[in-house]
């Protein structure tokens, strides 16, 4: 195996994640999922060797919609890809297809969609319902069953919402159509959707929320966090890469390799190809040097300042409180009691004790904290503590 930190893992190489997998197909049986997940833990892997390697059964459509501005631009993409799938089976939906030939659109090689001045009320929505109609049926006839994989589904949603875009009443539209899609006699048994996303799901509603969305548009999917790898496989993972690298190195080294980086795949790459490149056996020490490079370097590789600069986003009117208090959690070194989380919070400018749990809620969710079972709160990863306080020069 070879380091390839940022870049797409081969599919074979795509490590620890198998048992993961299982359980998501498994939970697919039942239900459609929202799979949440930090940056660099290789969630979008995850997508792809589902995609890849589906399960039996399961015919699976992996879609990145980070780029997607657009309700219409979503529904043709999704009509593209079902296309794809029925052009390559010599099939056609007749659906899409008759929709999109009133409409002067034509379907002789790639689709072509009509100009926006032809697209009447509810294109998007009627062009969506029946992409997805014409898949399902087609598959339900080989008795199989479809799912979607929207990666960044959040991202997508903030761009329709943008009132320079659709607006938010459209975003709140797109979640009600998926909804109902899920829901739908005709494609509710044999369709499921995983929505993806490194930003929380719970920061779009929450938007949609304050701007008058009542609808409980994702309470019928299950979530799932995507976690780091086990230590034991951290370090398994980490040993092959140094291997595959040609490297020389202590027995102790990958263990200690998957210790300081938390098990996040990525870094586990990052600090092996930076360790190649420096070509030297490899020591507890060299490689403990070479993570601490990782966080101090000026241009800042790894990009840990997304970490900080969401911050303003994520919590908008609140961001000095979320600063002290995760300033104090990265300095703790034992477990902190919620009541000194709201000492903190209100000693950093909250005005009551309510609103700093709701902050301490949404820190936690967004993988900042994490709560014991005796409801005390840590810093939830090691790595990004450490550089934590040393970008904000904590002692």
């Amino acid at each position: 195996m070879k380091a390839v930190p940022g870049g797409s893992v081969p599919l074979n190489e795509i490590f620890g994640r198998d048992l993961l997998i299982t359980e998501l197909w498994r939970a697919l049986e039942t239900n459609s999922l929202r799979l949440e997940a930090e940056r660099r833990i290789g969630k979008t892997s995850i997508l792809r060797k589902m995609e890849s390697q589906p399960a039996n059964g399961w015919e699976a459509v992996f879609m990145d919609v980070e780029n997607v501005h657009s309700a219409d631009e979503f529904a043709e993409r999704v009509c593209e890809k079902v296309h794809e799938r029925l052009t390559g089976w010599k099939k056609q939906g007749k659906r899409f297809l008759g929709m999109l030939g009133l409409l002067g659109g034509t379907h002789v090689g790639p689709i072509k969609f009509p100009d926006k001045k032809a697209r009447p009320d509810g294109y998007w929505k009627k062009l969506l319902a029946s992409a997805v109609e014409d898949l399902v049926e087609q598959q339900a006839a080989t008795q199989k069953r479809v799912v979607f994989f929207f990666d960044e589904m959040p991202w997508m949603l903030s761009a329709i919402a943008d009132p320079k875009r659709d607006g938010e009443q459209t975003a709140m539209e797109v979640l009600d159509v998926l909804r109902s899609l899920r829901q739908s006699p005709t494609t509710g048994a044999g369709f499921r959707m995983v929505l993806c996303g490194s930003i929380g799901l719970h920061h779009v509603l929450g938007v949609l929320r304050a701007g008058g969305y009542r609808n409980q548009p994702v309470n019928d999917m299950q979530l799932v966090e995507v976690p780091p790898l086990e230590p034991a496989v951290a370090a398994d993972l980490a040993g092959r890469l140094l291997t595959g690298e040609g490297l020389q190195f202590a027995p102790e080294v990958p263990a200690h390799i998957a210790t300081e980086t938390g098990g996040f795949p990525y870094y586990i790459h990052k600090v092996v190809a930076d360790l190649r490149l420096r070509g030297a056996a490899v020591t507890t020490a060299s490689a403990a040097g070479m993570v601490q490079q990782l966080l101090t370097q000026e241009h800042d590789p790894c990009n840990f300042r997304h970490f900080r600069d969401r911050i303003d986003g994520y919590y908008p009117k609140q961001d000095k409180v979320a600063l002290a208090l995760l300033d104090h959690a990265a300095a703790a070194t034992a477990p902190l009691a919620l009541a000194e989380l709201l000492n903190v919070g209100k000693s950093a400018g909250a005005s009551d004790d309510e609103r700093v749990r709701d902050l301490i809620r949404l820190l936690s969710i967004d993988h900042y904290l994490s709560r014991d079972t005796k409801g005390r709160y840590t810093f939830r990863h090691t790595l990004l503590q450490r550089w934590w306080k040393i970008e904000r020069g904590i002692n």
